[in-house]
């Protein structure tokens, strides 16, 4: 990340988190984030440009090796024991 303040913002998800994806015929998509009595939204500028699809690209790769993740943890019956460090931090999105 470039420099500069950074914000964190951590959402701990549960059975009431949501995730939603909003399609529109004369505007950019919007995609929501839902956790507790917290709504993130991200959105784009009306005129795109090849960052903006990289982006997408990097947030769609890294919300993929999420769900592996989370499914993996599932599978095996191990409880997550919370922030562990690990993961690439590579892409835009992460």
């Amino acid at each position: 990340m470039a420099g500069g303040r950074t914000s964190a913002l951590s959402l701990p998800v549960d059975a009431t988190a949501s995730s939603e994806f909003r399609s529109f015929r004369a505007r950019t998509p919007l995609f929501t984030v839902s956790a507790g009595r917290v709504l993130v939204t991200l959105t784009l500028p009306e005129r795109l440009g090849a960052a903006d699809v990289e982006f997408a690209r990097g947030l769609a790769e890294q919300a993929a090796a999420y769900a592996v993740e989370v499914e993996r943890l599932y599978r095996s019956g191990r409880r997550p024991s919370g922030r562990s460090g690990r993961g690439s931090g590579k892409g835009r999105a992460a």
